[in-house]
C-alpha cells in the first residue's frame, strides 16, 4: 500500500510540474521561437518524405482554418480592443497578442506532428501487432515447456513501454526541433515493450 501511495505521489506530481512548466512557457516563450522551431521541423521532414510533407503541413493548417482560425481572430480582436482602450498596464495588450499567436503557432505544431505520427502509423500499427501477436505465441509456446516466465523482463517491458508513451507525449506538445525520425523510432520501441511485456506474461492468469 505504501509503494503505492508512493507512486501515485510520483505521478501526481509530474504532472503538476508538467502543467506548471508548460503554462511557464506558454507565458515567456516568443512567437518567433516556435516559428523558427516548425520551419526546421519541416525542413527535417522533408528531407525523409520529399513531396509528401507539403501534403502533411496543408493538412495541418487546413484542420487550424476550419476549426479554430474563427476563434483566434475573435480573440486578437479582443486583445486590440483592450490595447485602444484606457486601460492597458505595462503593455499587457501586447503580450496578450503575443500569448495569442504563441498559442496559434503551438496548436499548429502539435497538428503538423499529428499529421507526421499518423504517416509512421501506416506501417507502425502492422509492426506493434506483429509484435504483440509474436508474444502471445511466445508465451503460448513457454506454457508447455521447462521456461520460466521473467518477473524482470515484464516489469521492464511495462516500464519501457510506459517511459516511451511519456516520450511520444513530451515529442508531440514540446515547442523545440525535434528530429525526423523520432516517431518511427518511438513505434519501434513501442513494438518491442510490447513484445517484451506480452512474452513474459505468467503462464497463468
Amino acid at each position: 500500500m505504501k509503494a503505492a501511495r508512493r507512486e501515485t505521489r510520483g505521478s501526481t506530481l509530474v504532472v503538476v510540474t508538467l502543467v506548471l512548466g508548460i503554462a511557464a512557457v506558454w507565458a515567456l516563450i516568443p512567437p518567433a521561437a516556435i516559428r523558427s522551431a516548425w520551419v526546421t521541423e519541416r525542413a527535417g521532414v522533408y528531407a525523409v518524405a520529399g513531396a509528401g510533407e507539403g501534403v502533411l503541413f496543408g493538412r495541418a493548417l487546413d484542420d487550424l482554418q476550419f476549426s479554430l482560425a474563427g476563434d483566434f481572430r475573435g480573440w486578437l480582436g479582443d486583445v486590440r480592443s483592450i490595447g485602444e482602450g484606457p486601460w492597458d498596464p505595462a503593455g499587457f495588450a501586447d503580450w496578450m497578442q503575443g500569448r495569442v499567436v504563441v498559442t496559434w503557432l503551438w496548436v499548429g505544431l502539435i497538428a503538423y506532428r499529428l499529421q507526421v505520427l499518423m504517416g509512421w502509423l501506416l506501417p507502425g500499427i502492422p509492426l506493434v501487432m506483429a509484435a504483440y501477436t509474436d508474444g502471445q505465441l511466445v508465451r503460448e509456446i513457454r506454457k508447455y515447456a521447462f521456461v520460466a516466465q521473467s518477473p524482470i523482463r515484464h516489469s521492464l517491458g511495462v516500464r519501457v513501454l510506459w517511459t516511451v508513451l511519456v516520450g511520444l507525449a513530451v515529442w508531440m506538445i514540446v515547442p523545440v526541433p525535434m528530429p525526423a525520425m523520432l516517431p518511427p523510432l518511438l513505434i519501434v520501441a513501442i513494438a518491442y515493450a510490447l513484445w517484451l511485456w506480452v512474452s513474459n506474461l505468467q503462464k497463468r492468469l
